[in-house]
């Protein structure tokens, strides 16, 4: 039992990098970056980086969304910023990654 003590943090942290925005919607944080606000919406949630990588943030973000099922319908880029919309059966969430020099803004939202 001892032995398997040292893991306790680990798995904490493991948990703790996914984020829960609904019942059928959550992502895992970006693991190369650090989460400087979190804020809660009605029906989505805006995480913030301390980071610059802002579409290594989005590709990271999309293929987990994918990952658990969610299916990209839509995609567009502008101007230092990433957007997507994904449907999972009749549900509907949107990405959108916003580069904020030094800092990366990630909306997920579910819904319209």
């Amino acid at each position: 039992m001892g032995r398997l003590f040292w893991l306790v943090p680990f798995f904490a942290l493991a948990w703790a990098l996914e984020v829960q925005v609904s019942a059928s919607l959550s992502f895992n944080l970006f693991p190369q970056a650090v989460v400087v606000e979190r804020v809660a919406e009605p029906q989505g949630i805006v995480v913030v980086y301390n980071a610059s990588k802002a579409e290594a943030i989005f590709r990271y973000h999309d293929e987990d969304l994918r990952r658990r099922g969610w299916v990209r319908v839509k995609y567009e880029v502008k101007k230092d910023e990433w957007k997507a919309e994904y449907r999972k059966g009749k549900a509907k969430a949107k990405l959108s990654v916003k580069d904020k020099k030094g800092r990366v803004e990630v909306r997920l939202k579910e819904g319209d």
